[in-house]
C-alpha cells in the first residue's frame, strides 16, 4: 500500500465515523469495477435522454482508469456514497484528483442520484459531504507532508450548468473562476465551513 492509498483509507474511515456521529445512514467507500460498469451503463442511458449538460461518466471513468500517477504526477481516487443497508445501494459518486507538484486539489465530478427523493440523506447535502471529504483528505495529506494545506488551491471542475454553479456559490465559500465553468476556494475557508456546519448538525441531534 502506497502512502497515498493510506491517506485514502484514513479519509474513508474518518468520513464514515462522521456519518455515524451525525446519525446519517450513509457510508463512503472506494470505487469498484462493478460500480464503474454500473455507472457507465447509466451514462449511456443518460445520453439518450433529451436533457442537456449531463455528466458523461463513461468518458470520465475512461480517463480515470488510464491515469498513471508516476508518469502524470496526478493522483486520482473515486468514491461511492452508499445507503447504509445490507444491499449497500449506490447513492452518489465523487471523482477527485490531487496534483502534488502544484498543490492543487480538484473535484472532477460529483453526482447525487436522489435529488428529487424526499427525505433522502443526500438531498441538498451532496456538496457539503463532498467538501467534508475534501477537507479531511487535505488534512491527512498535510500530516503526511504530501501537500501544505495552507497553500493548497481547491477547484470544482466542469460545473455542468449555470443553475448548479449558482447553487454552489450560494451554498459554500466558493467563487467562480473568471470565464470558466469552475469554482475555487481555499482550505481555510472550506475547513471553517465544514466544521461550523458539522457542529450545527451535531447540536441539532442533541436537542
Amino acid at each position: 500500500m502506497t502512502l497515498h492509498e493510506k491517506v485514502i483509507c484514513e479519509t474513508l474511515s474518518t468520513m464514515n465515523a462522521a456519518f455515524v456521529q451525525l446519525n446519517v445512514p450513509l457510508i463512503i467507500r472506494r470505487i469498484r469495477r462493478s460500480d464503474i460498469i454500473w455507472q457507465q451503463r447509466r451514462a449511456r442511458r443518460n445520453l439518450l435522454q433529451p436533457e442537456k449538460n449531463l455528466l458523461n461518466w463513461q468518458w470520465l471513468f475512461k480517463q480515470y482508469r488510464k491515469n498513471k500517477p508516476r508518469e502524470s504526477g496526478l493522483e486520482q481516487t473515486a468514491y461511492v456514497f452508499c445507503l447504509n443497508n445490507p444491499q449497500q445501494e449506490r447513492a452518489a459518486f465523487l471523482l477527485k484528483s490531487c496534483r502534488f507538484l502544484t498543490g492543487t486539489l480538484e473535484i472532477n465530478a460529483l453526482e447525487n442520484f436522489f435529488r428529487k427523493t424526499k427525505g433522502h440523506p443526500l438531498k441538498r447535502n451532496m456538496l457539503y459531504y463532498c467538501l467534508c471529504v475534501t477537507v479531511i483528505y487535505t488534512d491527512i495529506l498535510d500530516v503526511c507532508k504530501l501537500v501544505n494545506k495552507d497553500s493548497v488551491k481547491f477547484y470544482i471542475k466542469d460545473v455542468v450548468n449555470d443553475d448548479v454553479m449558482r447553487f454552489y456559490l450560494s451554498a459554500a465559500p466558493l467563487s467562480q473562476v473568471l470565464g470558466k465553468m469552475e469554482c475555487e476556494s481555499t482550505h481555510s475557508l472550506l475547513n471553517e465551513y465544514v466544521n461550523f456546519n458539522f457542529l450545527n448538525r451535531h447540536y441539532e441531534l442533541l436537542k
